[in-house]
């Protein structure tokens, strides 16, 4: 699907959720689960704390859907919003993400296991296993910049709000992370990068 393409179908979707149709925000929560446990996988080890954090977020999506503006990028806006709240959850010792006994049941929707959304091949290539290892090197406002634009295709001035940075700065710290993964190895970083986020 074109990137023109997905933001019509991610504006009619927004679109609908915000007028409250349950279809709408069930797909909406599909198309976008994978991104945002990997990108939350950023911040928290512990799987079950980002599943709690993305069913929190999408809980405060439907209780203020009334009340949502139109998005300029929906997937910026969710990013953004689970960010936030991994965040702010970090800093309140013990505290619970999710107050589920106050929300229907009914209006969640499905959650496939993270490993439906993950399942790849069994045995990653060698090529693979290297270009994770010297990501990880990188270090983690670079990764995640990186992340940012070639996993997600955000556009810089989306990276530059989502971390607080001017967009030169955004620029900059993808050029470094690019500039530091070749001089790790003479591959072709900019076709690998889909195959080896493929795998997460």
């Amino acid at each position: 699907m074109k990137k023109e393409d997905q933001h019509t179908e991610d504006d009619l979707i927004w679109q609908a959720v915000r007028a409250g149709d349950e279809e709408a925000f069930e797909r909406l929560y599909q198309l976008n689960f994978r991104d945002l446990f990997y990108y939350g996988r950023q911040f928290l080890h512990d799987e079950e704390a980002v599943n709690d954090a993305i069913q929190d977020l999408f809980v405060d999506l439907w209780r203020t859907r009334r009340s949502l503006s139109p998005a300029r990028s929906v997937k910026y806006y969710l990013m953004a919003s689970l960010r936030r709240k991994i965040h702010r959850s970090r800093h309140r010792e013990q505290e619970p993400i999710g107050n589920w006994e106050k929300f229907p049941e009914s209006n969640l929707p499905f959650q496939p296991s993270a490993e439906t959304f993950f399942t790849g091949s069994e045995e990653k290539s060698l090529q693979t296993e290297r270009l994770n290892a010297w990501l990880e090197q990188l270090p983690p406002r670079q990764h995640e910049a990186l992340l940012l634009r070639y996993y997600h295709d955000l556009e810089y001035a989306d990276i530059a709000a989502l971390l607080d940075i001017k967009e030169q700065t955004g620029r900059n710290l993808v050029q470094k992370a690019l500039s530091k993964l070749r001089t790790l190895s003479t591959l072709l970083i900019f076709i690998a990068l889909k195959n080896i986020f493929y795998f997460f």
